[in-house]
């Protein structure tokens, strides 16, 4: 069997690639960072894209990157949380662990202040991954978790 050579390839494809032993049109296409699907679109002279060898030759298409993922959009805060208003919670979100105070629930965000520091940390709610109650209510002066 003569090698298969494409007569022309594709506008905008990356190179040609000749086939050696052991390739697949699999492995061309992750050795590329093509998708196996415009490696087959990219090579209609190969019938069968299960058989090829060595010495055929195809178009490896050109590599685009894949697009960005959608923005987060803002979600509104679950109205549970406003049954934790001035209570002492531990807020786990996508970054880490806040602890404090529940002094503010928005339509988007909440506002914990820390017990000791009484500094205020904002928090999207599109962030918010769990909420717990550490104590019912804080005893004022008490400052104990």
């Amino acid at each position: 069997m003569h090698p298969r050579v494409p007569k022309h390839c594709p506008p905008g494809f990356m190179g040609r690639y000749t086939v050696v032993p052991g390739d697949t049109m699999f492995f061309i296409a992750q050795r590329f960072g093509v998708s196996l699907d415009a490696l087959i679109a990219a090579n209609p002279h190969i019938p069968n894209p299960n058989l090829i060898f060595p010495g055929d030759v195809l178009c490896v298409p050109q590599k685009f990157p894949p697009p960005p993922p959608p923005p987060k959009k803002d979600c509104p805060c679950p109205v549970t949380l406003f049954d934790f208003i001035n209570r002492l919670v531990e807020v786990t979100t996508e970054c880490g662990v806040v602890v404090g105070n529940l002094d503010f629930v928005g339509e988007d965000s909440i506002i914990l202040s820390d017990p000791k520091t009484k500094r205020k940390t904002i928090v999207l709610c599109r962030e918010i991954c769990f909420v717990r109650v550490l104590k019912h209510f804080r005893e004022e002066g008490n400052d104990e978790f």
